[in-house]
């Protein structure tokens, strides 16, 4: 009977190592909602990004070295390459307008599909 409250607190455990995981590795700290709906909505929108990075390795085979690794290894590699693409894309929008060499657009062009592959 003495251990029921351990047992419980289990469960609990469980809820502040999400709730931690959420304000440190998803950056969800500065996000306020006061409204019980607004909580709903934030808590679904968790779950589901959650979900979606779970299940990504197993749908699509280039992405399937990360099946063992931990959800915040996967989103932080994940966002590196969204970072990456940004950068190249805004790299390449600008040099068309300013510089117009076509040598140079071919070149990053290729460098960008050869990252996409």
């Amino acid at each position: 009977m003495k251990y029921i409250p351990l047992f419980l607190y289990s469960f609990r455990w469980n809820i502040e190592t999400s709730y931690y995981e959420q304000k440190t590795f998803w950056s969800l700290c500065s996000y306020m909602v006061r409204s019980c709906k607004g909580i709903e909505m934030l808590v679904n929108l968790i779950n589901i990004c959650y979900c979606a990075m779970k299940i990504l390795p197993y749908q699509d085979e280039q992405f399937s070295e990360y099946r063992t690794k931990s959800v915040q290894e996967f989103r932080f590699e994940l966002s590196q390459g969204i970072r990456s693409q940004i950068f190249l894309t805004n790299f390449v929008r600008n040099i068309e307008t300013h510089i117009k060499s076509n040598v140079i657009i071919k070149a990053l062009k290729q460098l960008i599909r050869q990252q996409v592959y």
